[in-house]
């Protein structure tokens, strides 16, 4: 067997044998592109709220949130960028139970675990397919698969350049066979960077250490800072709002989007912030703030990490479409769609196929009977 002729066959049955598992992945991820604008449309009850002047206190919210869950407090708080959009409160890993939160009267909107609305649905299914960890590694797993068929199909495809033209074309007469190999080529050309693209930004997220270590190594480029441990538990925690004012302090210019709570003595606060520049839609600069006396145990600039850590910032904006606007969204959405094309086509053409192989078979059983009633 030569070397295109196997590399055929892994093509062949990789496609089939994932290519449907790619094809919802591509559809589900088509949706979410517009995810929160579908979400904020479908249950505007807790996704909407009226800006009134000053945002409450984050502290204020933790105590409503945690009342409203029977004294249970939030793991993690969600601040909204929108005037009009709601902060969320996470009580679960994953955001598996999310309260939501107006953040002008510090009331509780309501609350909701992924499968009590539409958008959060498709996003379990994209990102776990119901399965939590295990569905995970499926998923980052089915994204090194699809980089493997983008780079098989481009050896494949490629005709030389005597054939380069037919390469590109749908030839006429269209016939059904051969109409729908001219699509399955055409498709995959046409697709193949946006689905690399696509493939290794869900692998990397997924799977973020090897990539940042293959990226280290690439680029010559050092870690990044170690979050720090967590240290002893003296006395009282200080108030939440004055812990922010020096994470504020640490950062100047970069915006609160994230605050992950201690769920542990000594743990310290978590600051998610975002500078204007960042690509990242929710930023990755972080500080960490000892929660007992105020230090700040780490305060990193997104902009300033080194290369590897600046372009693993990188993998979710590409992932989602959302470096470049409106065009670049609506461009996630058409390479979403291609996943269920070339898994059609590709699954018609091996249909085919194995009746044709099997044609003569199917003949060669026929002719005793006929011979049998001449």
């Amino acid at each position: 067997m030569t070397f295109r002729r196997l590399l055929f066959h892994v093509h062949l049955y990789a496609g089939l044998s994932v290519g449907a598992l790619l094809a919802v992945m591509g559809l589900t991820g088509a949706a979410l592109v517009f995810g929160e604008e579908l979400d904020r449309h479908l249950q505007p009850e807790v996704r909407r709220v009226e800006p009134t002047g000053e945002r409450v206190p984050l502290a204020r919210v933790v105590e409503v949130v945690t009342e409203h869950q029977g004294g249970t407090p939030p793991r993690q708080l969600r601040i909204p960028e929108r005037p009009d959009a709601p902060l969320e409160a996470w009580m679960k890993p994953h955001g598996a139970l999310k309260v939501y939160v107006d953040p002008y009267s510090g009331v509780v909107l309501g609350a909701r675990t992924p499968g009590q609305s539409l958008v959060g649905t498709l996003r379990e299914l994209h990102v776990r397919l119901f399965a939590d960890e295990l569905g995970h590694a499926v998923v980052g797993t089915a994204g090194l698969v699809l980089i493997a068929l983008c780079l098989s199909g481009l050896v494949l495809w490629w005709p030389g350049r005597r054939k380069l033209a037919e390469g590109l074309t749908l030839r006429r007469p269209l016939r059904w066979r051969r109409a729908n190999y001219d699509l399955h080529k055409l498709g995959g050309l046409l697709s193949l960077a946006f689905l690399l693209v696509a493939g290794l930004t869900g692998a990397a997220l997924v799977f973020p250490l090897p990539f940042e270590r293959a990226l280290q190594f690439v680029t010559g480029s050092a870690p990044r800072s170690a979050p720090p441990k967590p240290g002893p538990a003296t006395g009282e925690p200080l108030p939440l709002d004055a812990l922010l004012a020096e994470a504020d302090q640490a950062l100047p210019g970069a915006r609160t989007t994230r605050v992950d709570l201690p769920t542990s003595p000594g743990a310290p606060l978590r600051v998610r912030k975002r500078f204007p520049d960042e690509p990242h839609p929710n930023g990755m600069s972080v500080v960490d703030v000892d929660c007992h006396t105020g230090a700040v145990l780490r305060a990193e600039n997104a902009l300033e990490a080194p290369l590897a850590a600046r372009l693993m910032t990188l993998r979710f904006p590409l992932h989602i479409g959302s470096l470049g606007g409106l065009a670049t969204r609506l461009l996630a959405v058409l390479t979403g769609l291609f996943p269920a094309g070339l898994f059609l086509t590709g699954f018609f053409l091996w249909l085919a196929r194995t009746r044709a192989a099997a044609a003569p078979a199917r003949r060669a059983a026929l002719m005793p009977s006929r011979e049998s009633t001449s």
